[in-house]
């Protein structure tokens, strides 16, 4: 088999990772004379790490996010220093998604909600976690649509929308909760 023919086998066997750097790492195996079994194994990393990358964005884009760069590494604590950190880090946890538990952000327009929501989600994705982000009149009237139906929609790829009773508001420093 040629380099082609291999390429094409590889594709075949739904392996594109491998297919897509065989030739770069069939160069590298001569230029650093590397043993077999280490270049098999660098090709199989290519490839967990290609099917890894794919699957992170297909969730992403699954979420919905209306903004895909909204994580906590930009958000600005301090535009509203009465938002609990210790709280927002630990929902980026996922924890509270182990626990079955759902966190619902409440408080006036323009105080960091929905873009916490989207980090939450986007870390939550990372950890492996499907997500789905809907802003709450969008979620009403897809939840509305469906009750007028009768049915049970799939959002967005989802099967189940959990409506838990376990909800954790962010309120005021100062209030027992936290609010954004």
């Amino acid at each position: 088999m040629n380099l082609i023919e291999l390429q094409r086998a590889l594709r075949q066997l739904r392996l594109g990772g491998m297919a897509g750097v065989l030739e770069t790492r069939l160069k590298q195996a001569q230029a650093e004379a590397m043993a077999p079994i280490d270049l098999i194994s660098c090709l199989i990393a290519d490839e967990l790490t290609r099917r890894s990358d794919r699957l992170l964005e297909r969730r992403r884009k699954q979420a919905g996010f209306r903004d895909a760069h909204k994580t906590l590494d930009n958000f600005d604590f301090a535009f509203n220093p009465k938002m609990n950190r210790s709280l927002v880090f630990d929902l980026a946890t996922g924890a509270f998604i182990t626990r079955r538990e759902d966190a619902l952000f409440l408080g006036p327009g323009g105080t960091g909600k929905s873009h916490l929501a989207q980090a939450i989600g986007h870390a939550a994705i990372q950890q492996g976690h499907r997500v789905l982000y809907r802003e709450t009149h969008a979620l009403l009237d897809e939840l509305a649509e469906a009750a007028v139906d009768g049915t049970r929609r799939q959002l967005h790829g989802l099967d189940r929308l959990s409506a838990a009773a376990h909800h954790r508001r962010l309120r005021d420093a100062q209030a027992p909760a936290h609010r954004c």
